[in-house]
Order: structure tokens, then C-alpha cells, then sequence
């Protein structure tokens, strides 16, 4: 058979380069609402000192800390919003990562000579560009533009708390409380991430099991810890 014949060979560069191609739109999108999130918040939080530096301003008695409290409101909504994308974003990079790692085992397989001469992973060599696993360090998901925004949702949130604590209780109760929220809120956020993630791995590993796409490294897999 021809290799303008070879109908497998043909299917599986068609599905790779549309993985590429879906890879890269995640991409984008991701980064574009990252982005945007960072956008809003720097905008809101140089709104809110300038009305808290401005002594004389229009927004005076009861205004002003409305005003606060809803640009503060508009943030943290925001980043709900943001972060949940974010989330289901990464999940399908991680999928689409996964798929196009397959289709690379697919092809070294099929022509044995050529693996040495390919650098991204395959289910049988990582390769020295390994991807990271399914389960990893919290450390890592806190430190991703998932866990950025959880951040700075827990900051709003403990502010909210401490300013609640604040005007009926003494200072050091009010920073205890934003304290325990801010450690609280993490907890959860990345509590919700590692969970999709984890979550996400199992399907994984269990498409390859019936579909008997072994690793060389099988306890890996079976484990969750498997391309990312």
C-alpha cells in the first residue's frame, strides 16, 4: 500500500493536526480570560485607593464605602465566573494533551525507526519534554492562573470578613478572622481543582485500559499519574 493509500496513516495526521488546533484555541482562551480577570481587578483595586487616598472627594459619608463594597463584589463575581472557566479550560488542555501523546505512541509504534527521532512524550518514552502528572503538588495547582485568581478571591472574601469583624470586635480579631478565611478559601479553591483533576485522570485511565493503550510505565497510569 501506497502512502497516499494509507488510510490510517492519513486519519491519524488529520486527527493530530486538529488537536493542535483545539489545543491552541484552549490556549487562547485561557490566557485572553486571564487576561481580562487581571485587567478588572488592577482597575478595581487603583479605583478603590484612589477613593480611599481622596480625602475631600464627592463620594463622601455612606457612598464611598458602597462604592468599595461593589466594586468589590464586581471582582470577586468576576473571578467565580473566571475561575470555573479556567478550570474546565485546563481540564480539556490536559485531555487534548493526552489524546495528541496517544497519537504520537500510535505513530512511533507503527514505524519503530523513527521513535528515537521524536522529542514530545509518547505512552512508552516521556522524552525529555515529560509533561506533568494528573496529581502533583497542591503547591503547583495554587501557583496556576486558577489558583492566581483563588487567591485573589480569598483576599476579597477575608476582607469582607475582617471589615465584619472589625466593626463590632478589636483589630487583632478582625486579622485573625481574615486570617482563617484566607486560609479556608484557598483550601477550598484548590480543593475544587485538584478534584477536576483527579477526576479527569480516572477517565483517563480508564479510556486506556479498554482500549488496552498500555505505557511502559503501567503503575503509572493506574495511579493517575499519568500525562498532563
Amino acid at each position: 500500500m501506497s502512502q497516499d493509500q494509507d488510510t490510517p496513516l492519513t486519519i491519524a495526521l488529520a486527527e493530530y493536526e486538529h488537536l493542535r488546533e483545539l489545543s491552541r484555541a484552549v490556549h487562547d482562551q485561557s490566557a485572553a480570560r486571564f487576561t481580562f480577570f487581571l485587567a478588572v481587578a488592577t482597575a478595581a483595586t487603583a479605583v478603590s485607593a484612589g477613593l480611599v487616598t481622596t480625602g475631600g472627594s464627592a463620594l463622601a459619608g455612606p457612598v464611598r464605602p458602597a462604592v468599595l463594597a461593589g466594586l468589590g463584589v464586581l471582582v470577586l463575581l468576576l473571578g467565580v465566573a473566571v475561575f470555573a472557566r479556567q478550570i474546565e479550560l485546563n481540564d480539556r488542555g490536559r485531555r487534548y494533551a493526552v489524546a495528541a501523546t496517544v497519537l504520537r505512541t500510535y505513530l512511533t509504534r507503527r514505524a519503530p525507526e523513527l521513535a528515537a527521532y521524536v522529542i514530545m512524550p509518547t505512552l512508552d518514552d516521556p522524552g525529555p519534554f515529560a509533561p506533568e502528572p494528573f496529581r502533583r503538588h497542591w503547591f503547583r495547582d495554587l501557583v496556576s492562573q486558577a489558583g492566581m485568581i483563588a487567591v485573589v478571591n480569598s483576599v476579597l472574601v477575608a476582607l469582607a470578613a475582617a471589615l465584619a469583624v472589625l466593626a463590632a470586635g478589636p483589630v487583632w480579631l478582625a486579622a485573625t478572622a481574615a486570617a482563617l478565611v484566607v486560609a479556608g478559601s484557598l483550601a477550598l479553591h484548590v480543593r475544587v481543582i485538584r478534584r477536576r483533576i483527579a477526576g479527569s485522570a480516572a477517565q483517563v485511565g480508564l479510556v486506556l485500559d479498554r482500549r488496552s493503550l498500555h505505557p511502559t510505565e503501567r503503575a503509572v497510569v493506574g495511579t493517575g499519574e499519568t500525562y498532563a
